[in-house]
Order: C-alpha cells, then structure tokens, then sequence
C-alpha cells in the first residue's frame, strides 16, 4: 500500500505541475495576444483559469497521498 501511495502521489504531482505550466503558457498567450478576437481572450482565459484549478487540485492531491503514506503504519 505504501509503494502504491508513493507512486500514486509522485504521479499526481507531475500531473499537477504539467497543468500549471500550461496554465502559464495559456497566461503568456493571453497577455502577447496582439490582434485577437474578444473570443480568442475568453477562449485563452478559460484555458488559463482551468488549468490553474486542476494544476492545483492534483498537486494537492498528489502532496495528500504523500503525507497519508507517512502516517501509516507497518
């Protein structure tokens, strides 16, 4: 159970990284657009404020299984 955890959590904070490096991909595209639409905004600041929740969410998660991993016993 610990192996698992410990992959499990190594996997979720990967994830949670790639998501908010493309959350920051998403906010320098949003800030260089030069000559877009107002749906090309909309579109690339949805993209940013999704990213960044769900980079978030599973960072934590990933952090969560790391730190139940500790406390068990055996």
């Amino acid at each position: 159970m610990k192996k698992a955890l410990l992959i499990f959590g190594i996997i979720l904070i990967a994830a949670g990284v790639l998501a908010l490096l493309f959350a920051a991909v998403n906010r320098f595209g949003y800030y260089n657009l030069l000559d877009g639409s107002s749906e090309q905004y909309a579109a690339l600041r949805r993209r940013m404020n999704i990213s960044f929740i769900a980079g978030l969410a599973l960072a934590s998660l990933g952090a969560a299984c790391l730190f139940i991993r500790t406390r068990l016993q055996g």
